[in-house]
């Protein structure tokens, strides 16, 4: 970290302190929530969880050299330091310590593709700069925090993604993170339980331009027909409005994509090592990023070809027997019909595995129908089906086409049959949110391949 007293902790938070006066003068090695993870030097912060209070693991943070705990009642041994509200307290510190940093931060967001976005921006900022980035997924009010106490003083930008599942989550977010560039991916149906409506979505993840330091610009989709609207947004796309826009779009199937960058003056061929037309969304976000901080176009192009998908994230194992994409990490109805356009151009028998999409509300049984008519309109030769709302899914398919559909209440209903439902030369799609573990599928795909 930054250089950053226990001081300046308890002034940015209005905490009240207990302990020796000489800790306070000290800096603080490393914040953590996780006190497997403190050490000398720490400051731990006790934050009431959905399953579990932080507070209640206080004595191993402790045991593990944390100098200073951050709590909401008085402890027995000293020092820590009191506040009415951890998260409120915890989102005051990181505020305090973004401030020490004048580098370029851009906050991102969106229905769909916030995690591949930010992972293509960061690899194509990185040919010319030190990038901080988010690590894996850790996009709400305390993984945005934990974000920004991993600034060093020697990156030269950041990348924050943010993710909500409610209103008010990005507003508080964004309080913080104070992005100089607030950039969207699109407005879709993830969360959506929780919105109402598109429009709803729209209202929750635009809750961030409020908090755009002064001088910022947006980037936003300009195919997407509510984030086209931002004024004064950087737009980038396919359609001919947009500003950074994509051409001659060649779908290199499981080898990822190849397109033409435009910026209005200049253009360059680039390579985006990902699968699906959506990967050049993602990719053209990163241009328009790279432009506003003064990259050339052949630097950007050089920086995307080293992108490389996280796990469970179309990652393609092409094996003896078969071929498996696993994009398992997570799904929603606009990320699930991406990957099935992108099964449906490969060669061989395709085998699209589905499982439940989680938080779609009241809409839930209608969203899963919907993809099962999508996947058999696409003439995927097999959907299997897995999971309670996944039997509206397959009813759907099995109404389109009467022989392309399996269903299976459990993964391991479909694991037991598993074997007997693969062939030689199949491309099979795994998909679903996270919470179904599909996963283990894909493991026991590869086990096969290899048995």
């Amino acid at each position: 970290m930054k250089t950053y007293l226990f001081s300046e902790i308890a002034s940015a938070c209005g905490g009240a302190y207990y302990g020796d006066p000489a800790l306070l003068s000290q800096a603080v090695s490393s914040i953590v929530i996780n006190s497997e993870l403190a050490k000398s030097g720490s400051l731990f912060i006790a934050i009431h969880g959905e399953k579990h209070d932080g507070h209640t693991f206080i004595p191993v943070a402790r045991e593990k050299g944390a100098s200073l705990v951050l709590c909401d009642h008085a402890l027995e041994n000293e020092p820590y330091l009191l506040v009415p509200d951890t998260l409120k307290a915890m989102h005051a510190i990181a505020k305090s310590y973004r401030d020490k940093f004048t580098i370029p931060v851009i906050g991102l967001t969106g229905s769909a593709g916030k995690t591949s976005t930010k992972d293509i921006v960061a690899a194509a900022l990185s040919e010319k700069f030190n990038v901080m980035k988010t690590q894996g997924n850790l996009n709400n009010e305390t993984g945005a925090a934990l974000t920004i106490f991993t600034l060093e003083e020697a990156h030269e930008v950041a990348v924050v993604e943010m993710g909500i599942n409610h209103f008010g989550e990005i507003g508080r977010i964004a309080a913080f993170v104070q992005p100089d560039y607030c950039l969207f991916t699109n407005i879709g149906l993830a969360h959506i339980e929780n919105f109402g409506t598109r429009e709803g979505v729209f209202q929750g993840k635009t809750e961030m331009l409020p908090h755009m330091r002064a001088g910022g610009r947006t980037i936003a989709n300009g195919d997407d027909d509510m984030l086209c609207r931002i004024p004064g947004a950087l737009l980038y796309g396919l359609g001919e409005s947009c500003a950074v826009r994509g051409t001659q779009i060649e779908d290199l199937i499981l080898r990822g994509m190849r397109f033409t960058a435009n910026d209005g003056e200049k253009h360059c061929r680039m390579h985006v090592p990902a699968l699906g037309v959506h990967s050049v969304y993602n990719a053209l976000a990163a241009v328009s990023c790279g432009l506003l901080l003064g990259m050339k176009l052949s630097e950007i192009a050089a920086g995307i070809e080293t992108y490389q998908p996280l796990h469970g994230r179309m990652n393609v194992h092409e094996l003896p027997r078969y071929t498996v994409i696993d994009d398992t990490y997570n799904a929603n109805p606009t990320s699930m019909k991406a990957s099935l356009d992108v099964l449906a151009k490969c060669s061989g028998r395709r085998v699209a595995i589905l499982g439940d999409m989680r938080e779609l509300g009241v809409s839930a049984p209608q969203m899963h129908e919907d993809i099962g008519r999508y996947a058999a309109s696409l003439g995927i030769e097999r959907i299997l089906c897995v999971g309670k709302e996944s039997l509206h899914m397959f009813r759907a398919a099995k109404e389109m086409s009467a022989d392309c559909a399996d269903y299976f209440e459990t993964q391991d209903a479909l694991l037991s049959d598993l074997p007997k439902l693969v062939r030689e030369g199949d491309v099979i799609l795994v998909k679903a949110s996270r919470g179904m573990y599909l996963e283990k599928t894909v493991e026991q795909l590869l086990a096969l391949a290899n048995g």
